[in-house]
């Protein structure tokens, strides 16, 4: 492992994975959201049995539409308890034939900022790297009309993926370069961007073919390290939005498709080979690991290997916002020592924290000391854990020494330690 000043280099596991492509996911029940748990039923009028299309609408949510991600015939909803969004309302549709609905294409040339959001919502897309609607993202950035920001804002579209297995990202941006690239434009467009590009950290050769597929100006390469925290060369305002986000917005505006899949990446030692796999939203992640030939006993992370979530039920939905799947094999639980006081840990701190003495001061209850640590700008990347000779989990302790606020109690008369 190499020590860079702020932030670490991961070992790189794509190569396999990107050589393969997207293959398709084949599912046979999907489990839609549809309102928070404790909602009334917004699809009490489509009783069981009632066909659905792939894209047609459900119902609404809060002004947007609840789409099916699949072809088939609702069997009934049902509240379930998901890992990453709690409890939500879903339905349950069972997978038969291929009908698909579209929404009506409008001449590029007749597209205005104000049409592009509402087409954004209307396609119900998710943007990957968080999962929230795309348009809400949009609509919070848009600048008046000759607004002298536009200048200095800069959209971008994230295709780093500086994790170690995840590769999602850079198989769309191989496989539709040009449609990714107008879905980009496209949402500039409509928050009134005069500048965007594509920020990558792809291999040499991967990133040649990317720029003469798209053109050098549109594609800026990354540093090689992690976390990723400069996505221009000045410092310039940016603003960030997933590579499949504008892939959807794409389809949207040139082909009326409504945002029905994500791809993933299905990665991890109880696999036999890591894939990117297009798969519709709602299907179980049992299924997908099936497909994916996991081994018995696997533990699940939602998420990268750095910030992932457990999941302890393989039956919980595949929902937006979710871009990589780990199986990882039982092991052994190290035991954490004592902090050495090393200093690993801020010297791979992207936002220069002391992440060593923000641990030491929320332990021993000097809380009223660790404003003056800053400990709430702490994002949670886990570059300090993963350097930590001792096994500690520093991230985690930081990120709750951060919602320590307001406890603030003196223990000592001595307040210069």
């Amino acid at each position: 492992m190499q020590l860079f000043l702020r932030g670490v280099v991961l070992p790189f596991q794509k190569g396999k994975t990107l050589e393969r492509g997207i293959e398709e996911m084949t599912v046979s029940q999907v489990r839609v959201p549809i309102a928070p748990g404790d909602a009334a039923n917004p699809i009490a009028h489509l009783e069981a049995g009632t066909p659905v299309a792939c894209g047609g609408e459900l119902c609404r949510n809060d002004g947007m539409p609840v789409v099916s991600s699949v072809s088939g015939t609702i069997e009934g909803t049902v509240v379930t308890n998901h890992p990453l969004y709690g409890s939500l309302l879903c339905a349950d549709i069972e997978v038969a034939g291929e009908a698909e609905e579209r929404m009506t294409v409008v001449p590029e040339e007749e597209l205005t900022p104000e049409l592009i959001l509402q087409i954004a919502k209307e396609a119900a897309i998710y943007d990957e790297l968080d999962g929230i609607p795309l348009w809400q993202k949009l609509q919070q950035w848009t600048l008046p009309e000759n607004d002298p920001a536009a200048l200095h804002s800069l959209l971008v579209a994230d295709a780093t993926e500086n994790d170690i297995f995840g590769s999602s990202a850079w198989a769309v941006l191989m496989e539709q370069p040009k449609l990714v690239l107008f879905g980009l434009q496209m949402a500039a467009k409509a928050i009134r961007f005069n500048r965007y590009h594509i920020a990558t950290m792809l291999p040499k050769r991967r990133r040649r073919t990317l720029k003469r597929a798209i053109g050098r100006v549109n594609v800026y390469t990354v540093g090689d390290e992690y976390p990723v925290t400069a996505f221009a060369d000045r410092d310039v305002e940016t603003y960030r939005i997933g590579v499949q986000a504008c892939l959807a917005l794409g389809r949207a505006l040139k082909q009326g498709l409504r945002h029905t899949a994500a791809i993933v990446t299905v990665a991890g030692d109880a696999l036999p080979a890591p894939r990117n796999m297009r798969v519709p939203f709602g299907t179980r992640l049992s299924e997908l690991l099936t497909a994916c030939q996991a081994k018995q006993g696997y533990r699940l992370i939602l998420g990268d290997s750095m910030m992932g979530v457990n999941c302890p039920d393989p039956n919980t939905p595949l929902w937006p916002g979710i871009t990589t799947v780990l199986a990882m094999q039982p092991r052994g639980v190290r035991i954490p020592g004592p902090c050495i006081g090393c200093g690993r840990c801020a010297d791979v701190c992207h936002a220069d924290l002391l992440p060593y003495e923000i641990v030491r001061r929320s332990e021993n209850m000097h809380y009223e000391r660790l404003r003056h640590l800053s400990p709430t700008d702490c994002d949670g990347c886990g570059a300090c854990s993963y350097v930590c000779p001792a096994g500690r989990n520093v991230a985690t302790e930081v990120l709750r020494a951060g919602q320590s606020n307001g406890l603030f109690l003196n223990w000592e008369e001595d307040d210069d330690e």
